[in-house]
């Protein structure tokens, strides 16, 4: 899709996204979306000067535990969420992180782990 705006069209959609940007930072998706149309108007814009670094932001990831039941992390890669969990239940003596379960959190996957405890 091709959108053909001027330089002022082009300030005024930055501002726009930059502000609902900080008003939700720590909300993965939308954040994240945020950032990528950001650096889309950067990589393809009128306006150079002013540019939004990349950001790699933390994503939640679910787990399950060896002995039952699962749980979140926030973290920016997969590995990242692994060692996260882990340095989260280190100290337990009940519960095992099962590594081989840590998968990025779905809206869906979240919701249906959720309704095992209504």
């Amino acid at each position: 899709m091709t959108i053909k705006i001027n330089a002022a069209e082009e300030a005024i959609i930055k501002e726009a996204l930059k502000d609902y940007q900080s008003n939700i930072v720590g909300v993965g998706t939308r954040y994240n979306t945020i950032v990528d149309i950001l650096n889309k108007i950067n990589d393809a814009g009128i306006i150079k000067a002013d540019r939004t670094p990349r950001v790699i932001v933390n994503k939640q990831y679910m787990f399950s535990f060896e002995e039952g039941g699962w749980n979140t992390v926030w973290a920016k890669t997969l590995p990242g969420a692994k060692r996260q969990a882990l340095l989260e239940y280190k100290d337990s003596d009940s519960l095992t992180v099962d590594l081989n379960t840590v998968h990025l959190a779905t809206a869906d996957g979240l919701q249906t782990a959720a309704s095992l405890f209504y």
